[in-house]
């Protein structure tokens, strides 16, 4: 159980980041020597791959410029496995858009919507919220249009290595009751498909892999997602090192 293996609360390690500091973590970091066990706790805390549902009564939607959300969000649809959709996101205000995008300055929301009602969903069972930037203000705003006290399961649709932080933003905001799991899609490093089962075969994915991490232990120390129960058991000192600054 990977519990077993968290060997400090988070609260005792050293984190010092800061918001400007936050900007000197690069997506691609230096990635230390990891073990299989360390990369086996890793891959659960990124990917969220421990977190399974089948059916669900809404699919959450990070927007994104990525075609996977849609087509993600389109497959849950024709499958028959979600009831409504809820899209999140104006899009970001940093980061270059994916390279197919051809939406101009649409929302992500929007651009989403757009192509689940001409491949033949009705849109009365979808919602929209156009005006987040970032996973904080999806969630968020999201609220604000959406009764979520209404609902008992939800599948959320995001990038697969943004699982984990996604997750554990869902979780820190909506009701504690809401069972939920992810229905992501792979990202394309160097023309090769990268997920849960790949990530440590190559440099790029294991620097990727590595940051995402970083994030969710930041921004789990910030207070803005679900609160992790610890660092890696061997990273502690790793860790330490890079949020000192």
């Amino acid at each position: 159980m990977i519990n077993q293996n968290w060997k400090r609360n988070l609260s005792k390690i050293n984190l010092k980041g800061n918001k400007k500091h936050m900007t000197m973590i690069p997506k691609f970091p230096a990635v230390p020597d990891l073990t299989n066990e360390q990369i086996e706790e890793l891959t659960i805390e990124v990917f969220c791959n421990d977190q399974k549902i089948k059916k669900a009564d809404l699919i959450f939607v990070f927007g994104s410029t990525d075609p996977g959300a849609f087509q993600k969000t389109l497959d849950a649809y024709q499958k028959g496995i979600i009831k409504e959709i809820l899209i999140s996101g104006r899009g970001a205000t940093h980061g270059k858009k994916h390279e197919s995008w051809m939406d101009g300055s649409k929302s992500e929301a929007q651009s989403i919507k757009d192509k689940l009602l001409l491949n033949g969903v009705p849109e009365e069972i979808i919602n929209i919220e156009d005006r987040s930037t970032n996973s904080k203000e999806n969630v968020l705003y999201s609220k604000q249009i959406f009764d979520f006290s209404n609902i008992s399961s939800l599948l959320f649709v995001s990038k697969c290595h943004a699982a984990g932080r996604q997750y554990r933003t869902l979780r820190k905001y909506l009701p504690n009751n809401i069972e939920m799991g992810p229905y992501s899609y792979e990202t394309i490093i160097n023309g090769i498909y990268i997920n849960q089962f790949n990530w440590m075969l190559y440099p790029e994915s294991r620097s990727l892999i590595f940051g995402e991490y970083l994030r969710i232990l930041y921004y789990s120390h910030k207070g803005d997602i679900e609160c992790v129960k610890g660092i890696v058991n061997g990273l502690e000192s790793y860790i330490e090192r890079i949020f000192e600054g």
